[in-house]
């Protein structure tokens, strides 16, 4: 990816709780790093206040949709997109993103970012076989609705020390199958080579991208996009030269771009 092709959809802002800037603090710093596209995703928020310990509150869509349009009128050489980066919850149903935040808010996507089990008092414990077939499950389900843009992070579920075993693997291809046939883009989550490393089985590796899952993935010829996961203005491309670079030795080209138009010509 060249330094004037820098497409960058997975961006959070303050409101999270768990990230520092706004959105014109990012954009300030997209144009000084020479991004050509910039989306938010903001985690999604629910109007019962689930999850709230990491989003902001339902109320607050208004206000977030403003502050990234006065942004745009800021930096009007920048191509700024409006998102979310959303949990799927089946009981919710597809009509409830579909109308909340495409219909009623015009945002210009979302994207697929499995953080929990769906219902959550289904969990396993982290690290374990059962715990990855929920979330692949779940993960599945919420491709199929046809409304996210890509799957932030599909490894994440590997941060717990997870060991690759027959049982994993046939999983993981479960979920990588799924998003080729359903033509939903993966990502390499370039925040998870900023997090600290982890030790399994006497090797350091990050807590994700996860490589097993990434030569499977290649095999099988999923399409994979790059994500700075930005939780500072200052990481806004941080690690994504790297992560892209991860990509390319298992055969990888970021799919940013092709998938940043699609968006826009939807």
């Amino acid at each position: 990816m060249k330094f004037g092709e820098r497409v960058n959809l997975h961006t959070h802002t303050f409101r999270c709780k768990h990230a520092v800037g706004t959105p014109r603090d990012y954009c300030a710093e997209a144009v000084r790093q020479g991004l050509c596209i910039l989306g938010f995703s903001d985690h999604q928020p629910f109007p019962d206040g689930r999850f709230d310990e990491s989003r902001m509150p339902f109320g607050d869509l208004e206000v977030y949709a403003r502050e990234i349009e006065a942004a745009r009128r800021e930096f009007p050489g920048l191509k700024i997109l409006t998102g979310l980066e959303a949990d799927y919850v089946r009981a919710l149903g597809k009509s409830f993103y579909q109308e909340e935040f495409f219909d009623r808010r015009n945002f210009d996507y979302l994207i697929l970012g499995p953080h929990f089990n769906d219902p959550p008092e289904s969990g396993a414990g982290r690290g374990t076989e059962e715990n990855v077939r929920l979330r692949v499950e779940a993960t599945i389900r919420a491709m199929e609705t046809g409304l996210f843009a890509y799957v932030a992070h599909p490894d994440m579920f590997a941060c717990s020390g997870l060991r690759w075993t027959p049982g994993v693997r046939a999983l993981c291809r479960e979920l990588i199958c799924a998003a080729v046939a359903l033509k939903v883009p993966l990502e390499i989550n370039a925040y998870g080579l900023r997090k600290p490393w982890i030790e399994v089985a006497g090797e350091r590796r990050p807590q994700y991208p996860w490589r097993p899952f990434w030569e499977l993935a290649a095999e099988l010829g999923a399409v994979m996009v790059v994500g700075a996961d930005a939780h500072r203005p200052g990481d806004v491309w941080s690690n994504a030269e790297q992560a892209v670079e991860w990509g390319a030795g298992l055969g990888f080209a970021p799919a940013n771009a092709a998938v940043a138009a699609a968006i826009v010509n939807a």
